[in-house]
């Protein structure tokens, strides 16, 4: 119901404040929102009375039907409307969740402001603010004493498998050490404690975000402000006016061609799953999504190829999410050489002896975008459930520590596949497809330095060329 408030001015002209109620914000308080009338000189009585509510009922109308233009909104309750009207219907359940780690940072610098005020200055500023030393924060994590009562040494290992960790995690967890979020979000699940009471968070001090990051808030922010304009909110979108910040160089690690042997040679004694599954990066090039991600219904054995047709996210508050992959070109087929199809040969004889051992407790069926389908995952959990792609890169260091390698991530080992089919001189094009970029000049963008090292050597082969054609003229 409006609320309708006289207001008498000094030159004795009056007004009319009209107060509508807009529901309720993120801490239950309501919102309220104001409009102005000002009656024609002369409009008095019952007439008055009529158009007063005229106005109040339209008003009220606007409000309820989400067309008003909500000038006194605030980019928080802005932010929020747009991820429940846009974002988490539009966009992939991972991407809304990368976005929504950003709003705290957001709602800080910009969430109190009024929609209609915020300037191009104003993101500017807070571009700025971000990239200072100190924005920064890293947290790890650490059990409390009220988490650990419930791990006793019986039921750790069931623990760790309904996470989706490994032990070698949860034994860390059980001594104190410093876990990441992602661990400490799956344990805290489990055990059925909230985070705050499960785990001690350590922020790290200094720091700074770098271009590249500081791009992602832009991005969204803008995404935001689009919206804006379309719900004609705000006549413009004020990112366009605003210098967006600058992305930095991507620091490409690969490994060198020994470490690659050796690493070859060290994957013999890791844990068969994790073995195929980093062979498969190195051989293929495929993200670790899309690995983790593949069916045997994806595999040709006899022509040699691996279609590439979704990628496996873990989500927290999901769990583990199948989705189309990351780009149009990045649902691709990928030829194989023979070495990468004994691999699988071997791993598919492999699987089946432990889907044996396992017997009725193996899951039969299994969910993937929105359809329920046998289990042909080459992937999983002991008990064939889709497996949590962060247990692998979780792994990863340790392993690589152990026997003494270069310390790189495992995307680094799509990087070092990219890097060794430039230095084989494959064509640009060609590396493109196989990694499923959006576009030829991405591949040349993050692998320039390779590509400039790659066009070095084609220089000095053409050298060694030329003088063994004078040499033979001489002779």
């Amino acid at each position: 119901m409006a609320k309708i408030t006289k207001r008498v001015k000094k030159d004795g002209s009056c007004s009319y404040c009209i107060r509508v109620s807009n529901g309720y914000d993120r801490q239950g308080r309501q919102v309220l929102v104001n409009r102005t009338y000002t009656p024609p000189p002369g409009m008095t009585g019952k007439k008055l009375e009529r158009e007063l509510k005229r106005q109040a009922d339209a008003f009220e109308q606007e409000v309820r039907n989400g067309i008003s233009l909500e000038a006194s909104m605030k980019m928080d309750d802005l932010i929020e409307r747009w991820f429940t009207e846009y974002a988490e219907k539009k966009l992939k359940a991972k991407t809304v969740y990368n976005y929504r780690r950003l709003v705290p940072r957001i709602s800080a610098g910009l969430g109190q402001l009024k929609v209609c005020q915020v300037k191009p200055s104003h993101l500017m500023a807070f571009y700025s603010n971000l990239e200072e030393q100190g924005v920064r924060e890293d947290s790890t994590y650490t059990a409390t004493p009220a988490l650990l009562e419930l791990l006793p040494h019986g039921k750790r290992g069931e623990i760790a498998k309904a996470a989706g960790i490994g032990e070698d995690t949860m034994r860390n967890v059980h001594r104190g050490a410093n876990v990441s979020q992602s661990t400490a979000e799956k344990v805290s699940r489990v055990a059925g404690l909230p985070l705050s009471k499960a785990f001690t968070e350590h922020a790290k001090d200094g720091g700074r975000l770098n271009g590249n990051t500081v791009q992602h808030y832009h991005r969204m922010l803008s995404s935001v402000f689009t919206k804006a304009v379309q719900w004609g909110l705000v006549p413009e979108n004020p990112c366009k006016r605003a210098e967006a910040p600058k992305a930095e160089e991507i620091d490409v690690q690969a490994l060198e061609e020994l470490d690659v042997a050796k690493l070859l040679n060290a994957l013999q004694d890791a844990p068969t799953q994790f073995s195929v599954i980093t062979q498969l990066a190195l051989f293929t090039g495929a993200r670790r999504g899309e690995i983790c991600g593949l069916r045997w219904s994806d595999v040709d054995l006899d022509a040699g190829t691996i279609s590439i047709e979704r990628t496996l996210q873990y989500i927290p508050g999901k769990g583990t999410v199948f989705t189309s992959p990351k780009t149009k070109r990045s649902r691709r087929c990928i030829k194989m050489g023979a070495d990468c199809v004994q691999l699988l040969q071997e791993y598919r004889k492999h699987q089946k002896a432990e889907r044996f051992k396992i017997g009725s407790e193996w899951v039969r069926k299994v969910e993937i975008e929105g359809k329920t389908v046998e289990n042909d995952l080459l992937f999983t959990k002991w008990n064939g459930a889709p497996i949590d792609p962060k247990t692998v890169t979780t792994w990863f260091p340790g392993f690589l520590a152990a026997h003494d390698l270069p310390p790189v991530h495992f995307h680094s080992l799509r990087h070092t596949n990219a890097s060794l089919l430039i230095a084989a001189h494959v064509p640009v094009t060609a590396v493109s497809g196989r990694l499923g970029h959006a576009k030829t000049s991405t591949t040349t963008d993050i692998y320039a330095g390779f590509i400039r090292s790659a066009d070095a050597a084609a220089a000095d082969a053409l050298t060694d060329v030329f003088t063994r054609i004078r040499d033979e003229n001489h002779a």
